[in-house]
């Protein structure tokens, strides 16, 4: 399992078109307002440019003849026609702004959708700052890639095509010159085009380090202030940052090829169609066709500035959409079988020579067998780094084992539904996350259909109704993040009352309660055992003393079972258990 760093570069994607036309299934969803906004379009084009036709026909025959009436009324023409390119203008552009917002929610909806079932693995490699680019950044730009450049470059191309129609109409010899220059500007096209890649797929991987380094941050704030780590922190990040600029600025010089080679060769095309007209083609050439063919000039490299302006952000954005697209690629590791069944739990666990690892030839676990049968309660102790957490997390299936099996009422777990398992298999760890929404909210969050009337009549069992009534609003009461508002204590409660509201089969407490004083732990444990009385639990802990109660106790050492037994039992054998409750019990008194 190799792990990617916030100081390590993601590898390079590859570049192919193939990722591109896959983008483009997402416009397809909005093609019959996408063809709208490309006939508003060629409207609006063929207006403007029947303006320059206008004044073609101004200075070549009205001016000439003095005709003032006639002049008003081509104004008026002209005028109407101004009005109508605008109008249309601002119309298509609504319209295109909506299509690429509902694309941005399109491509985040499939992001989210697929990272929430990816598994534990995956978030474990990966900095989640990395991710959360991808979900917010990187799909914005995107959008704009698939839907505002793609048809503005589609309706460039039109301009440009429209105009060199008008402009054969107008003068051939005068329009070669423009056709020169656009084969000297796709000659530096292609010298550059690689090198940007390169450079921004570098500024991509930079600015995603900055990113995950800054959430890591940020997620750690507290720890950083307690150890007065402001100032090594701020030296991290302003490496990061430095190497995310350099990357920058070499693209920079980069790019400017593109703008410079633009400017100056339509600069020099403007010039030329009037030299050349006015010193070789006049008077064959009237005056009013070298001025419409000058405008006609700007007209049409006005768009080829756009295109190589859209090039460098169809370049930057492809880049993201690889990403993107490697994101949701990404393969669901743990899921479904294709004959998977879906069984109500009875809670026999059964582990069969079962080994795992996180790292490749680093077992955490191995060849490791017991049998837990329904309705016991079992716990498993161990030194810390034993495997304790893992077992928990191979119960509920996070995680697939390397090797051996893992049973539930005889089936093995790979052969049951995810969501049947999960549902039955409730996991209370150390570390539980509390929502930003209210208490109520947060207690119904694995039964949403649960009646409010039902989760006040557990917490009442529970006795912990009035605990939650001292609260400013009760259960209406909102919580920040993780509940941040609370003491480490009140959230670990919170948790706890959840995972018994979710009335799973199988109950999985992984040092639920080490931030709860005793007292109130052992209130919890007391009113939980009518509520857990008909499921199998399973409780992980350091404090020894909460668990001599249990029906067996596993002692986890060396990758497996060293010994099994009833706490008395233990204690008579005096091996690691003795040993380890004995060192508590010294500590205590």
């Amino acid at each position: 399992m190799k792990v990617n760093k916030y100081d390590v570069d993601e590898k390079d994607t590859n570049f192919s078109f193939s990722n591109y036309k896959r983008g483009l299934i997402y416009v397809k969803r909005y093609k019959s307002k996408l063809m709208l906004v490309f006939l508003l379009n060629l409207i609006a084009i063929i207006s403007n440019l029947f303006i320059t036709k206008i004044l073609q026909y101004v200075i070549d025959n009205i001016i000439p003849s003095n005709n003032l009436y006639k002049l008003w009324y081509i104004a008026f023409i002209a005028t109407i026609l101004v009005l109508l390119t605008v109008f249309l203008t601002k119309k298509y552009s609504y319209i295109l702004a909506q299509i690429n917002q509902n694309i941005v929610e399109d491509i985040k909806n499939d992001l989210f959708a697929h990272i929430q079932f990816l598994s534990f693995r995956y978030y474990d490699t990966r900095p989640h700052g990395k991710i959360l680019v991808r979900l917010t950044e990187y799909a914005k730009d995107v959008s704009t890639l698939i839907t505002d450049k793609l048809v503005k470059t589609i309706l460039n191309f039109f301009n440009m095509l429209i105009v060199l129609i008008f402009m054969f109409a107008t003068n051939v010899k005068l329009t070669l010159i423009v056709i020169a220059g656009i084969i000297i500007l796709s000659t530096i096209f292609s010298f550059t085009v690689r090198i940007k890649r390169r450079h921004k797929l570098l500024i991509n991987n930079k600015n995603a380090n900055l990113n995950a380094y800054l959430l890591e941050t940020l997620r750690g704030m507290e720890t950083t202030q307690a150890f007065c780590r402001e100032e090594k922190n701020e030296m991290v990040f302003n490496s990061l940052s430095d190497s995310w600029k350099k990357a920058s600025c070499d693209y920079i010089k980069i790019g400017n090829i593109g703008w410079c080679s633009v400017q100056t060769i339509s600069h020099f095309v403007y010039a030329a169609i009037y030299f050349i007209g006015a010193m070789f083609l006049y008077p064959e050439t009237s005056i009013g066709t070298i001025i419409a063919m000058g405008n006609y000039s700007t007209k049409f490299w006005t768009p080829i500035e756009e295109l190589f302006s859209t090039f460098d952000e169809f370049i930057n954005s492809m880049t993201y959409l690889e990403r993107i697209f490697e994101t949701i690629d990404e393969p669901i590791d743990i899921k479904d079988r294709e004959n998977a069944i879906s069984i109500n739990i009875n809670g026999k666990i059964e582990f069969k020579n079962v080994s795992f690892s996180y790292i490749e030839n680093n077992n955490i676990l191995d060849n490791l067998s017991f049998k837990i049968n329904p309705k016991e309660n079992i716990a498993i102790v161990g030194l810390t780094g034993s495997g304790k957490t893992t077992i928990t997390n191979l119960i509920g299936r996070f995680y697939d084992i390397n090797s051996g099996n893992i049973f539930i009422d005889g089936i093995d777990i790979r052969n049951i539904k995810l969501n049947c398992l999960r549902k039955q298999v409730s996991i209370m760890q150390q570390e539980n996350y509390l929502f930003s929404t209210s208490i109520m909210k947060n207690l119904k969050y694995g039964m949403p259909n649960i009646t409010d009337e039902d989760v006040i009549k557990i917490c009442k069992e529970l006795n912990v109704h009035n605990w939650i009534l001292n609260f400013d609003k009760g259960y209406n009461t909102k919580l920040d993040a993780n509940g941040k508002n609370l003491s480490d204590g009140e959230r670990q409660v919170l948790c706890y009352i959840r995972t018994i509201i979710n009335n799973p089969k199988i109950l999985i407490f992984d040092e639920a309660t080490s931030k709860i004083d005793v007292k109130t732990e052992r209130m919890l444990q007391n009113l939980t055992k009518k509520l857990i009385k008909d499921k199998t639990v399973i409780t992980i802990a350091h404090r020894l003393d909460s668990i001599i109660n249990s029906d067996k106790i596993f002692f986890i050492k060396e990758k497996n079972i060293s010994e099994i037994g009833t706490h008395e039992e233990l204690m008579r054998l005096k091996g690691d258990y003795y040993k380890l409750y004995n060192s508590q019990q010294k500590v205590l008194n």
